[in-house]
């Protein structure tokens, strides 16, 4: 009885994984797939929501980077206590994973992922961000993912929030739980792309919480953000995380700012 019921099982897995790529290609047949960007018709596309030309200008231009900040670095550049931009800088996150640097067509598909009805663009850039990076997402082996939070009455009037979508997708992807309810944003804090960088930090020190402080307690935590330009925003929400006891905090961003002051 026990042998009939094993065999019942694999026949079902084996039919589903049969019947999963003809629904696929039924649906692609209807429905051709478009790319994201550009919205030209993707041939055979594999794993990705982009066209092979717009694919190539979101990937990453520059093969080094430094690990503690994403900057690109040169192929010389010393490492050791991080790059020329973050090396007199005290961050509380670990390590930084990122995928492009923010300009051209990645500035512009992120725009669009940050906009009313991005969604679809905020999970494809993830996609993309999870096949480019997979080793590195791999590594350390994550226990949870969390956004960067944003203030409740910012989503009153903006229920779409790109760095919740891209984590919920990177979460996803890599198959690790994901939670918005761990980290709270506690106060408002001013836009940082329209506040002068030294201010930066100081606005965000006390902004953050965790609420749920034993689920995080010796664990390794991905926090999301779509964006990184000098670092504040993130410190200080890692800052939070691991004074609530998370062992360690990797920041996983979209793309890095080119001219970042920190």
């Amino acid at each position: 009885m026990v042998r009939f019921k094993c065999s019942i099982k694999s026949c079902q897995i084996k039919a589903e994984s049969f019947v999963a790529p003809l629904m696929s290609a039924a649906i692609n047949f209807v429905y051709p797939p478009t790319c994201l960007f550009c919205h030209q018709g993707v041939v055979n596309p594999v794993g990705h929501d982009f066209c092979e030309s717009c694919l190539s200008k979101l990937k990453p231009v520059h093969v080094l980077e430094c690990p503690r900040c994403g900057a690109p670095v040169g192929p010389y550049t010393d490492l050791t206590r991080g790059c020329g931009q973050c090396r007199r800088e005290t961050f509380a996150f670990d390590e930084v994973i990122r995928l492009g640097v923010y300009d051209g067509q990645m500035r512009l598909a992120l725009l669009r992922a940050k906009a009313s009805g991005g969604g679809i663009m905020a999970r494809g850039l993830a996609d993309v961000l999870v096949n480019e990076k997979r080793a590195k997402f791999e590594e350390p082996g994550f226990d949870l993912v969390v956004p960067i939070p944003e203030h409740w009455t910012r989503r009153l009037l903006h229920p779409h929030y790109a760095a919740e979508t891209i984590s919920r997708q990177i979460a996803r992807k890599l198959k690790v739980r994901w939670s918005r309810k761990i980290l709270l944003k506690t106060r408002r804090t001013p836009k940082q792309a329209t506040s002068p960088t030294l201010l930066r930090r100081q606005q965000q020190q006390g902004s953050f919480a965790v609420s749920r402080s034993r689920q995080i307690s010796g664990k390794t935590i991905l926090l999301v953000d779509d964006i990184l330009t000098t670092g504040s925003t993130s410190h200080a929400a890692a800052n939070t995380l691991k004074n609530a006891g998370a062992a360690h905090v990797i920041v996983a961003v979209i793309a890095v700012s080119p001219l970042r002051k920190i």
